[in-house]
């Protein structure tokens, strides 16, 4: 059975940052912790951690248009410090941490973590990009390119955190010959659970750094705060920073 290539406990994770660079910061975080055998039992019950922050510094060239988040909205929410505990207490409370490109990711996780006064990620590692090249298929080996192979696709043009560390969980089932969990994706949250609004006149406001009319703003703000839980997926974290679901939500494939 596929359950028994598998770890016990799994977390999957993904950063957004200002550029690519030894000093640029983190930007944005995404967490999906999964349990093997309630996986394999269909009962997954995934808890995840979506936070958003102020790196402190702007962004570098393109940044902002891979990640969305402009420098404005950026200088309104936490530092990463702030919630450095919550992050580490996240990713430490599973056996193995996967991403994608997953030197990147650690390499900056690890960096915030001695920022913040706390130790290094010591856990196992395993990088689906490396395992992907191994088979060696040929052509690119990007998150993109790899979701096109295994026929899935992001939901819009930017990069998010917390949807590619979904996206890099359906690349390690697949590695694993374990079955897609496609239909969890509609419980991907749209905001990061720290998200603070901002107002910037009055026409408009921020839709998670991008600017939508008042009109929107004004709909948005008839909406429920984002739920602790969702079908099959649950906030892992800080409950008393929970955000208000974003005006627009994007339109997420199922």
């Amino acid at each position: 059975m596929w359950l028994d290539r598998l770890p016990a406990s799994v977390a999957f994770c993904d950063v957004e940052t200002t550029g690519l660079g030894n000093h640029d910061r983190i930007v944005s975080f995404g967490g999906i912790g999964m349990i093997s055998r309630e996986l394999a039992e269909g009962r997954p019950d995934l808890p995840f951690l979506y936070l958003v922050f102020d790196p402190g510094m702007g962004n570098h060239r393109n940044a902002e248009q891979v990640h969305g988040f402009s420098e404005s909205v950026l200088r309104l929410q936490d530092p990463f410090a702030v919630h450095a505990a919550d992050v580490w207490r996240f990713l430490t409370s599973y056996e193995l941490l996967v991403a994608h490109n997953a030197a990147f990711d650690l390499r900056f996780i690890n960096r915030e973590m001695r920022l913040s006064g706390l130790s290094a990620l010591t856990r196992p590692v395993y990088c689906t990009m490396k395992a992907y090249r191994a088979l060696e298929l040929g052509g690119s080996a990007s998150l993109s390119a790899v979701c096109r192979h295994i026929k899935l696709a992001r939901a819009g043009d930017l990069h998010d955190a917390i949807e590619d560390a979904w996206l890099a969980m359906q690349i390690y089932l697949w590695l694993h010959g374990c079955p897609l969990q496609g239909r969890l994706r509609g419980s991907l949250p749209h905001t990061p659970s720290n998200f603070r609004h901002a107002e910037i006149g009055p026409h408009e406001s921020t839709n998670n750094g991008r600017t939508v009319s008042a009109c929107a703003s004004s709909e948005a703000s008839k909406l429920a705060p984002l739920p602790l839980r969702t079908p099959n997926l649950h906030y892992h974290g800080r409950p008393e920073s929970r955000a208000k679901i974003a005006s627009c939500k994007r339109a997420v494939t199922k």
